[in-house]
């Protein structure tokens, strides 16, 4: 006979009262077994938090809408859920089924979600970045010719510059890059709003075991004690049926002995929700030209060459001439449209209440 066999036995002989069940038992009869070996003597309590048999503490889990075993339950931070393995503080008996998960509940989700606006920036016309000059005629820039970049600062306006001067023996020829018309482009937007909770949002972490049923009498469950288990590990039972109308047993004199504190939390048995991603389409082209001169000084007034300029341009040089500052002005300058598309909320939330009602600690 196990120990959870004798206390099956005991169970039955609580309701004959603390004397039957010492003399049913044999403790402190001369000829009586021996009780250390199968008994060991089980105290019986009288308010109920151990008839001899349960190790622990009879409950009566039986309420309206509500699972009719109860559960061990961690609730605390998202962030730090456990696993139902690490209930227990002291190891059970081999008889004892293992701790499992059932399932794990978070926070009523955010349900108005929404997805931040689509934005693009406005399209431009750019200026050339400069000039590349070689040393050879018609822009030669094979490895015998020597190649030095004639460049403009960035966001180049046009106004007069005047980059280190290029030496006559050093000026063959000049290529003019082409003006480009910048597209438009996604703004970058902060971090889009979503459904996901905090690290700090209240979790429920839901384990199966912990609860037998043949071991208190009056249909009572027998639960696992709460000085057996870890910091965070309640004793609950959990609403079969999602809705607010479920509703925890009242609290009665004996503290601790009636399921009576409510927590709501969700199962989130789906969410694809998500926002489309952004794009930016032409809806209208940019026309972009320039007029792009160069200049012998450096203050632009001995001028060299200009030529007017849509795409990459090569012009050779006056034997003889150095190359000591450019400037550039717009033909035109045309920026066509775009429109932005996407930030679309899409996908589904299906998500179940379930309201945990449990011993008070």
């Amino acid at each position: 006979m196990g120990q959870r066999d004798a206390g099956r036995i005991l169970a039955v002989l609580a309701g004959m009262g603390g004397a039957a069940i010492a003399v049913a038992s044999g403790c402190g009869a001369v000829d009586g077994y021996d009780c250390h070996e199968l008994l060991a003597c089980d105290i019986i309590n009288e308010d109920g938090t151990n008839n001899g048999a349960c190790v622990g503490t009879c409950v009566d889990p039986d309420l309206i809408d509500f699972e009719k075993t109860p559960r061990i339950v961690w609730i605390g931070p998202a962030s730090e859920q456990p696993s139902c393995a690490d209930a227990l503080l002291d190891e059970r008996d081999g008889d004892t089924p293992a701790l499992a998960e059932q399932e794990r509940l978070v926070a009523e989700p955010e349900r108005d979600v929404r997805c931040d606006p689509c934005a693009c920036t406005e399209p431009a016309c750019v200026l050339p970045a400069g000039l590349t000059v070689t040393s050879g005629w018609m822009c030669d820039d094979s490895p015998e010719e020597t190649v030095t970049p004639f460049r403009a600062p960035p966001g180049w306006d046009g106004a007069c510059v005047a980059p280190p001067a290029v030496a006559p023996e050093a000026f063959g020829s000049f290529e003019i890059a082409p003006v480009t018309a910048r597209p438009c482009e996604v703004v970058v937007s902060p971090v889009p709003r979503d459904g996901d909770l905090p690290d700090e949002a209240q979790s429920a972490v839901i384990c199966k075991g912990g609860a037998e049923e043949d071991l208190c009498l009056d249909g009572k469950v027998c639960m696992i004690g709460a000085s057996h288990l870890r910091p965070g590990f309640r004793r609950c039972v959990v609403s079969a049926l999602a809705g607010d109308y479920a509703r925890c047993a009242p609290r009665d004199g004996a503290a601790g002995r009636t399921f009576s504190e409510r927590f709501t939390f969700w199962n989130v048995r789906l969410d694809t929700r998500r926002c489309t991603p952004c794009a930016c389409t032409e809806t209208a082209p940019s026309t972009c030209e320039a007029l792009v001169s160069t200049f012998e000084d450096d203050a632009c007034t001995d001028l060299l060459a200009s030529a007017v300029i849509r795409q990459r341009v090569c012009h050779d040089a006056d034997p003889g001439s150095a190359l000591g500052s450019m400037r550039a002005e717009w033909r035109v300058d045309a920026p066509g449209s775009c429109a932005p598309s996407g930030g679309e909320l899409v996908g589904e939330l299906v998500a179940e209440r379930r309201t945990l009602c449990c011993l008070p600690e």
